[in-house]
């Protein structure tokens, strides 16, 4: 005859393991489902890679950056961020704004140095709190709207994609 816990302890055994069976079977299902989620959602972005910004974002980036620069009087990096053609717009516009003071037409260096004697403290305040708005991008050439609210009218500018670089085409009027 046989014993009652000699019968009892397959059958627990028993239920253990079909209970730990679910279990794994459950934890296969939900670590498949999070290997699945996981690998939908980096076929989009890899974890690792970091956030490339919109041509839009750039160009809002390049426009801030040659702003910040025009209000510094830093003329190296406002001339680094215009095309040849938008170099010499720049130098057009703050030799026709100077009225005749200026005789030797500059560099576009020393044109951005100029703008702020040319167009004074409160137009440099304005350009360095400007705001940039409506960016369009559109293949390899973009526009934007340059604002302050109060020392100049918006401006439109333009700007062409040089290799990977957002560059200025076009210089707003040095108010007006």
């Amino acid at each position: 005859m046989l014993r009652p816990e000699a019968v009892t302890m397959p059958r627990q055994a028993a239920k253990r393991r079909a209970r730990g069976a679910r279990l794994r079977r459950r934890m296969s299902a939900s670590v498949l489902t999070l290997v699945l989620l996981t690998a939908c959602g980096s076929a989009h972005k890899p974890a690792n890679e970091p956030h490339k910004p919109s041509d839009e974002q750039l160009v809002a980036q390049t426009l801030r950056s040659y702003l910040t620069a025009q209000a510094k009087g830093d003329g190296q990096a406002a001339c680094a961020l215009l095309t040849p053609g938008a170099q010499q717009q720049l130098v057009a516009l703050v030799v026709k704004q100077a009225k005749g003071l200026i005789t030797t037409r500059p560099s576009c260096v020393d044109a951005v140095h100029l703008v702020g004697e040319v167009a004074g403290a409160r137009f440099l305040s304005a350009v360095a709190n400007a705001r940039i708005e409506r960016v369009h991008v559109s293949g390899a050439a973009a526009s934007a709207e340059v604002a302050d609210g109060s020392e100049f009218a918006p401006q439109h500018v333009t700007l062409t994609k040089v290799g990977s670089a957002w560059l200025i085409a076009g210089v707003p009027k040095l108010g007006s």
